[in-house]
């Protein structure tokens, strides 16, 4: 089902009574269970609210996503996009939104490198010539469970493809890292195949925004393909603009040109027959749609369900007669915690007091170090005994005499 515009409740409901089902499953919601169980249980059984609203993430996401629809709706100019960005980078500034709660020092410098390479791709990104729909609602029926979502933006090309894109500000993805990751827009592609369009005219990307993929021509003529970080195009292409400098008859002024590139990150700033040398665009990574990707989501996303809806069953079983029992139906794991720390200390919309998993596991990380600073307790005294000539006399160093 292909459907224009954001939902009501009700128009929701009456999706619902047409797929003959009493629930709707959002990737957001899926995706939260396989993050975190625990995460799960607070955010859709307790209803929970988040107690920590200082990750500026969500924040850099939700508003690349409001710049570039409304460029590609016409609500806003392509000169106009900078202005947006630095009207909402102030506002997550003032409230002192963090990318690292733990490491100020830390928080600063990917801080800059956020700010640095959006607000270059804000004043260089290529649109795209196609027409674009933007935030158009689908719903997929995957065995027994239906989602519904919104595609970022879609377009067809000359060749009668159907292009789903999702704009990202995360680091990219790239091998298995992005098969791993695009179950989203394999569910948006199962989507579009239900209402008709071919699996195999069905091309599902992402647009990195902090990143551009650069052709660059080598020496011997070939050309080679780098994604790179468009605060770090001036770094990343010094040796091979200094060849193409050198090679072009500008050696007199390489160091001018060179210091320039650092400064701009722009190719543009380069003699023309230098820029040739250069291809730039936004950096699109597009996933394969193989049979394999699509068993591999469709058995995930059916088997997970089914997981999740069994502990849902015991859960309301045992609520009422034993809260802590119901409770760790959703238990994390201390490997599942483990693996997803990072999230937990950056990411995640609940502090360790309502997240009782990471919580037990801070306390293991703490009571561990505690005990490694215990294990040097009383080692003082020996060097006290040792220079008092209690442990040690003169001839135990005579060692010293055979080096």
């Amino acid at each position: 089902m292909f459907i224009i515009g954001r939902k009501t409740k009700e128009e929701l409901n009456e999706i619902m009574s047409y797929y003959k089902t009493d629930r709707l499953w959002s990737w957001s919601k899926f995706n939260t269970y396989h993050t975190s169980p625990y995460e799960y249980y607070l955010k859709y059984l307790k209803h929970v609210p988040e107690d920590r609203d200082d990750c500026i993430y969500v924040v850099t996401g939700g508003m690349a996503h409001e710049i570039m629809e409304d460029l590609y709706l016409g609500h806003i100019k392509y000169e106009e996009m900078d202005e947006k960005f630095e009207d909402a980078w102030i506002t997550a500034e003032v409230a002192d939104l963090k990318f690292d709660r733990n490491d100020e020092k830390k928080n600063k410098s990917v801080k800059q490198k956020y700010y640095d390479c959006l607000k270059h791709f804000f004043n260089h990104h290529k649109m795209f010539e196609q027409h674009m729909e933007i935030e158009r609602f689908v719903t997929a029926k995957i065995g027994d469970n239906v989602f519904q979502g919104y595609i970022d933006a879609i377009y067809r090309d000359k060749d009668g493809n159907f292009h789903i894109l999702d704009w990202k500000t995360s680091s990219i993805y790239k091998g298995k890292k992005a098969e791993n990751e695009c179950g989203q827009l394999i569910v948006y592609a199962i989507a579009l195949n239900q209402i008709g369009i071919p699996m195999d005219k069905i091309r599902i990307s992402w647009d990195f925004l902090k990143y551009v993929s650069i052709d660059c021509q080598q020496a011997n003529g070939k050309w080679t393909t780098r994604e790179i970080e468009r605060n770090q195009i001036g770094v990343k292409l010094q040796t091979s603009v200094k060849m193409w400098l050198k090679k072009c008859g500008y050696e007199d002024k390489q160091l001018e040109y060179l210091d320039l590139l650092m400064q701009t990150n722009d190719v543009k700033c380069l003699p023309e027959d230098v820029q040739e040398k250069y291809k730039v665009n936004d950096c699109i990574v597009t996933v394969p749609i193989t049979n394999d990707l699509l068993n591999k989501w469709t058995t995930d996303i059916i088997e997970t369900i089914s997981e999740i809806e069994k502990k849902e069953e015991r859960y309301e079983n045992l609520k009422d007669r034993n809260s802590m029992e119901a409770e760790k139906e959703f238990w994390d794991s201390d490997d599942q915690v483990e693996k997803q720390s990072y999230y937990f200390s950056t990411l995640c919309g609940y502090s360790p007091n309502v997240h009782l998993p990471y919580k037990k596991y801070l306390d293991k990380l703490n009571a561990k170090k505690e005990q490694q600073d215990n294990i040097f307790a009383g080692v003082g005294e020996d060097v006290i005994s040792n220079v008092q000539g209690k442990l040690l006399d003169e001839d135990d160093m005579s060692w010293l005499n055979d080096l």
